[in-house]
């Protein structure tokens, strides 16, 4: 064979071979969006426990943590939240704020401790405590106002706190403002026989953030899933929903066409770790208006 024959040949062998190449790369399915990486000013949410009334062997009782422009706050304190936040790298003293959706102790049954904790940790670690630190915890009524005081009465026969910390009844209405969050309380029914007085009551919250971002947590809700529509009105970036005390269709209907971005699941029971789980969901969240997924511990989001 001639040299310029091969050198042809070679020539034609390539060509063909770049065609075969387009072709695969016109076949190929374009790659995926990467996710945007989270800003600083973004609003971190850690899911601490997402277990309902009964623990797993991988999910803890009701805790999210919420951070939000150099500040922490603290959605519920079931019994595992000490070793969750310090597990996922929270100085305790440098918590601000606890908020408690309802008396019910898979929500609040690790919250004596935490306060306990959190003074013990600022006592050790002096160094590493900001100036200023303190901490506020909001409670549904006097009567759980009361409960915390008999608590600390029995451990240490006096129902007072230090002065660093501070407990706070509330009631239905905005609650809290910081000048970094806003944080409004809605009523709802779990606590079906709540005392009319409202010294017992249950809460979903509104955080509304200065970054503009808002998320509505439900709390715990009625078997009527009764979620308090005005909290989410003027439309959220993200709700945190309970997962356990209704029938989903009563989610299904509740929630149609609301003005949510997107739907965390969390409180939750076994059923949704036993096998066809996933089918079961994506059932269930084929139905909603919204984008939604179930969170499980140690997950987190960014708003």
């Amino acid at each position: 064979m001639e040299r310029r024959d091969f050198f042809k040949k070679m020539g034609l062998f390539t060509a063909m071979l770049g065609i075969g190449g387009k072709l695969k790369a016109q076949d190929a399915k374009p790659a995926e969006k990467t996710a945007e990486p989270p800003k600083e000013t973004d609003t971190k949410i850690t899911f601490l426990g997402t277990a309902h009334g009964a623990v797993t062997p991988t999910r803890f009782h009701s805790a999210t943590l919420l951070q939000v422009g150099g500040k922490n706050y603290l959605i519920d304190a079931g019994d595992a939240v000490c070793g969750q936040l310090t597990k996922n790298g929270l100085f305790l003293p440098d918590l601000n704020t606890i908020f408690i959706t309802h008396p019910h102790l898979d929500h609040f049954g690790g919250l004596f401790m935490l306060i306990q904790q959190w003074l013990f940790h600022k006592q050790i670690y002096p160094k590493r405590v900001k100036e200023g630190a303190h901490l506020d915890v909001y409670l549904g009524g006097q009567d759980f106002v009361d409960t915390l005081k008999a608590v600390r009465k029995g451990y240490y026969r006096s129902d007072k706190y230090p002065a660093i910390t501070a407990l706070h009844a509330f009631q239905p209405g905005e609650i809290y403002n910081d000048g970094n969050i806003k944080v409004t309380a809605y009523g709802n029914d779990h606590m079906g026989r709540r005392k009319t007085d409202n010294s017992q009551i249950a809460s979903s919250f509104l955080f509304e953030c200065a970054n503009g971002k808002k998320i509505f947590f439900s709390g715990d809700l009625s078997r009527e899933y009764d979620l308090p529509l005005d909290g989410i009105k003027g439309g959220v970036d993200l709700l945190v929903s309970e997962l356990v005390h209704y029938p989903l269709q009563k989610a299904i209907d509740r929630l149609k066409d609301q003005p949510i971005k997107k739907i965390c699941f969390q409180h939750h029971g076994d059923t949704w770790e036993r096998p066809g789980w996933e089918k079961r969901f994506a059932d269930f969240s084929a139905k909603l208006t919204s984008p939604a997924e179930i969170v499980r511990d140690n997950d987190v989001r960014f708003v």
